[in-house]
């Protein structure tokens, strides 16, 4: 029942999205010779996911010679980030984008990703461990048991808090009411720095700021093009929570391709992490400086190794939490992951 009406969902919404303008998706190329793809993610148009999968796109259609078109469906055209897994895992769409906090209820152990300053401050590092490190190899196996392949783990840079008083220490956000993603593990994390946690739409925290619904939220520089600034002064940059995105296929669909469309979509994915890697912290750069000339007044806190260490001992909490409801096997890859981070970092300070 929950695949048709998946596919009724999709099908009524793309009929609905084909007749709109200003679409990702050119319908002019359809044709019977034409394969179509449909590719969802769960971030607004201009974001690093959207770059990410319209370069997927552009990629697919060259190598391809127009035989194959790829339409991207952004948040919101087909569902939020929680519908959109569904339609991936019942091939309703063909590839997605979606991020541990949104596959938490099926996928309990990924929201070791989401555990704070569990990663480096080396970007580079992270990105090693991520794709060579045994963690996310343990996590592809997951992920397919629940009807996703992982073709790529991806990250998009620092949670960065944004809120309308400077923060310096946990006993700052004490009663903060801070808009989170639907998380059971964000939620105990957030709280254990006295956050009142709320799990708000992607689409509605602008509102939602602006009617002092809530206090603040977390989201990476990148979402610059929701404009949440306009409606807070401060950006506190406690590195604490690196965004993590994955770029999945449904099995089925999977093994409907040819070994020459396999090949292509891994040899795209391949230039697709170099990219991406890149194009975050192009955005990270270029939108802070947006965000700065088009609110010269916004502050900005950084801070210092001693006044991250108090944020670091009350996120321990979170650890407890997500070892608590993941067990053995949640100890097991937050010990990978750990290793594999070590390992990127030994590798890449020697050269390697």
């Amino acid at each position: 029942m929950k695949k048709i009406l998946a596919l009724i969902l999709v099908v009524t919404t793309m009929m609905t999205v084909a007749g709109c303008s200003g679409t990702t998706n050119d319908t002019s190329a359809t044709s019977e010779d034409v394969k179509v793809w449909r590719f969802c993610h769960e971030e607004s148009v201009g974001s690093v996911q959207d770059q990410f999968a319209m370069k997927f796109k552009e990629l697919v259609e060259e190598k391809s010679g127009g035989k194959i078109r790829v339409d991207v469906y952004p948040v919101g055209q087909l569902a939020d980030g929680v519908g959109a897994i569904e339609l991936l895992r019942y091939n309703a769409v063909n590839f997605a984008i979606n991020n541990p906090a949104t596959v938490a209820t099926i996928i309990p152990e990924n929201q070791l990703l989401m555990l704070h300053y569990v990663f480096s401050d080396d970007m580079e590092v992270n990105r090693k461990a991520l794709n060579e490190g045994n963690a996310t190899k343990e996590l592809d196996r997951l992920y397919t048991e629940k009807d996703m392949i992982p073709l790529n783990w991806f990250q998009e840079g620092f949670q960065v808090v944004t809120s309308n008083f400077p923060i310096y220490t946990p006993e700052d956000m004490n009663g903060f009411k801070i808009r989170v993603m639907a998380s059971p593990l964000l939620i105990a994390a957030y709280s254990a720095y006295g956050c009142n946690p709320t799990p708000v739409p992607y689409m509605e925290t602008y509102s939602n700021l602006q009617l002092n619904m809530i206090d603040g939220q977390v989201n990476p520089v990148f979402a610059e093009e929701m404009k949440f600034y306009e409606v807070q002064e401060y950006l506190n940059f406690l590195n604490h929570e690196v965004f993590i995105g994955t770029f999945c296929t449904n099995p089925e669909f999977w093994e409907s391709l040819t070994d020459e469309e396999k090949t292509m979509v891994m040899e795209i994915q391949e230039e697709l992490d170099q990219y991406v890697f890149d194009m975050q912290n192009q955005y990270s750069q270029e939108r802070l400086e947006k965000i700065l000339a088009n609110k010269p007044s916004i502050e900005l806190i950084e801070y210092t190794d001693e006044e991250r260490a108090a944020f670091q001992e009350k996120a321990q909490a979170g650890y407890d939490y997500y070892l608590g409801l993941t067990g053995e096997e949640g100890q097991k890859l937050l010990n990978m992951l750990q290793e594999d981070i070590a390992v990127a970092e030994k590798e890449l300070n020697q050269g390697v």
